[in-house]
């Protein structure tokens, strides 16, 4: 999740700070928590991965709180939940492009939180209740 100049051609390791465009700032039940470092509003996913398969929680610098979930196949983003607060959250679906795959909460493609993802969101606001 290093973004921009993550790869070095001089055959150096790591990523240099001034081109990072995401952190790790912790993990919840082995599922990295990352932030945005570009900006401290958290409301657009990478539509990429630098990890085949993965699941990340999104952090909020400005809210000071997980507000979103993304799902990682191939290294493209298949699926995020957004949170709106402690009562709900719902699901959308991107298509195989790694594009997003509607308009900004387009209701079409708005669903219901499977059992993992209800699962996770529980779990985020429980991490995010305890550092309030």
């Amino acid at each position: 999740m290093g973004g921009r100049g993550a790869f070095e051609k001089s055959g150096g390791t790591g990523i240099k700070d001034k081109f990072r465009e995401y952190s790790t700032i912790g993990y919840l039940n082995h599922i990295k928590i990352i932030q945005w470092d570009i900006r401290d509003d958290h409301d657009k996913l990478p539509t990429y991965s630098n990890t085949k398969n993965t699941t990340y929680y999104y952090y909020s610098r400005q809210n000071e709180r997980i507000e979103h979930i993304g799902y990682y196949r191939n290294h493209r983003l298949v699926k995020s939940v957004d949170f709106f607060d402690k009562k709900g959250a719902h699901t959308h679906y991107w298509n195989k492009s790694g594009m997003v795959g509607r308009k900004s909460h387009d209701k079409k493609n708005m669903f219901a939180l499977n059992e993992r993802d209800t699962r996770l969101f529980k779990a985020a606001l429980k991490w995010n209740d305890e550092r309030q």
